[in-house]
């Protein structure tokens, strides 16, 4: 049998074959997308023997880069020829975890182990690329049989503990192919949920990441939701019910945003987090999901370690008495927990009632700030908004806010028509107008800079963007009457 493989990459398999000889194998992704008909690049080969002496072979053979991680057993080659993919090459193995949601123990095998220690049976699959046999299917767990019923299994009743990541991929492989999650599979995932909590952050964050830029992201995060994933991840963590059209909108405004704002440095990944996280997400709860999962943030020093000792309490120790001496009272349900090698200190029943989150550690407090935020504050700051609005006070609302944050604003349904016009209209036109006097020409005029020079500088240039003045001249004449 013969896969249906596009010819230069089945010349490249060929020809690995013919180096590697018996035990060189093609597995995982590539082997499933193949025989779901789907294009892939995404190409393993599992050597029984000694992988690296097979990629160091095709890196000459190909006149490519071969870089070896000889500790792994593993090496990555890029052929020279850029129209052809770079090729992973893994020993085969297998491996052992020894508690849940650690990294595993891994040590040298057959092909067998390898293809069991994957995740799911439809990437248990692998192709053998010797001569004699190329293009047999290998399949050891039944991989075939779940293809064809279109349905996602894990191997062992331990995978999702062993590894909880595996939740996260199981809905990311059913809403990608429009697969169905086996029911065995769905009473192992529930029971596995609480390890979730012992992942880092990072591992989540990547996770998800991969989620955001599937095109059926909202189905793999709603089943994810109906599982309590987030919940499990941080306590009242809910993903919003208009998520659908959150991210619907998210993806067009990226498309917009890479069409009209050529020159910007865009980060189209904060716009898919902002999605995720809604205009319902409370800010402190984003805030502290963004410590928690290691997204863009940075940490502002509250209270130092000198400040602390001067309210006679040590921020080593974390306690409601602590906070309490430096006058930051914390309701009896704050949560107190340990991440990323800090406390991050959760309070949803501050009296202001929009929750606080701070970040303790070497001693300091701290407050997180994080552009993340910024989506929900814009959806405040928009809600007062008059039709009749001056462009003026448009750049003055609009300015302080990333331009991530502004762009999904203007693709948001849920914001009046008007609205998004006027913010569409700030980034074309408003904020690229350049004032006619700056605070170099009054400094030449003998001004020194003081809250009345930035006053009489802000009235000029908001004259300019109501039009009220068109040329220098008219601002000069518009400054002698300030003065």
């Amino acid at each position: 049998m013969t896969p249906n493989i596009p010819e230069p990459i089945l010349n490249l398999l060929q020809e690995i074959g013919e180096v590697g000889g018996e035990g060189t194998y093609l597995v995982g992704g590539f082997v499933r997308d193949l025989l779901l008909k789907r294009p892939s690049l995404d190409i393993d080969i599992v050597v029984e023997e000694d992988a690296i002496r097979v990629a160091e072979a095709m890196g000459n053979r190909w006149n490519g880069t071969v870089h070896v991680h000889p500790q792994f057993g593993t090496a990555t080659v890029t052929p020279a020829n850029p129209n052809l993919p770079k090729i992973d090459f893994v020993t085969a193995r297998r491996e052992t975890y020894e508690s849940s949601a650690a990294l595993p123990t891994v040590a040298y095998g057959t092909i067998t182990d390898d293809l069991c220690r994957r995740d799911f049976s439809i990437n248990a699959l692998a192709m053998q690329l010797d001569t004699n046999a190329f293009g047999t299917i290998v399949d050891k767990t039944g991989g075939l049989e779940d293809l064809e019923k279109r349905t996602i299994r894990v191997l062992h009743k331990r995978s999702y503990v062993d590894d909880p990541t595996r939740i996260f991929r199981a809905c990311r492989y059913a809403g990608r192919y429009g697969f169905r999650i086996a029911d065995s599979d769905t009473v192992l995932i529930r029971k596995a949920l609480p390890i979730l909590a012992k992942l880092s952050g990072e591992r989540i964050r990547n996770e998800i990441d991969r989620i955001l830029l599937e095109e059926n992201a909202p189905r793999i995060v709603g089943q994810l939701a109906e599982f309590g994933a987030y919940d499990s991840i941080f306590t009242g963590w809910q993903i919003s019910p208009s998520f659908a059209s959150d991210f619907q909108a998210a993806q067009h405004a990226i498309v917009w945003a890479s069409e009209h704002l050529t020159d910007e440095e865009f980060q189209p990944e904060l716009v898919r987090w902002m999605s995720l996280f809604s205009t319902r997400t409370a800010i402190y709860q984003i805030e502290a999901l963004s410590f928690r999962l290691v997204l863009t943030h940075q940490l502002r020093r509250l209270v130092s370690r000198t400040q602390a000792s001067q309210h006679s309490v040590s921020l080593e120790k974390v306690t409601h008495a602590v906070f309490e001496k430096l006058g930051l009272p914390l309701s009896q349900n704050a949560s107190i927990e340990y991440h990323n090698g800090k406390w991050c200190i959760v309070d949803a029943d501050t009296p202001a009632s929009e929750g606080t989150t701070y970040v303790c550690g070497e001693g300091n407090l701290y407050r997180i700030e994080t552009p993340l935020t910024a989506y929900r504050q814009l959806s405040l700051a928009l809600a007062a908004l008059q039709e009749t609005v001056k462009p003026s006070e448009i750049y003055r609302l609009l300015k302080p806010y990333p331009i991530e944050a502004l762009v999904l604003a203007s693709g948001s349904k849920s914001i009046a028509t008007w609205k998004r016009e006027k913010i569409r209209d700030y980034l074309l036109v408003l904020r690229k107008v350049q004032p006619f006097i700056t605070g170099e020409d009054l400094i030449q005029l003998g001004k020194k800079p003081s809250r009345t020079f930035e006053t009489q500088l802000w009235e000029l240039f908001a004259a300019q963007l109501d039009g009220k003045i068109s040329k220098k001249e008219e601002a000069y004449s518009r400054l002698r009457t300030l003065v």
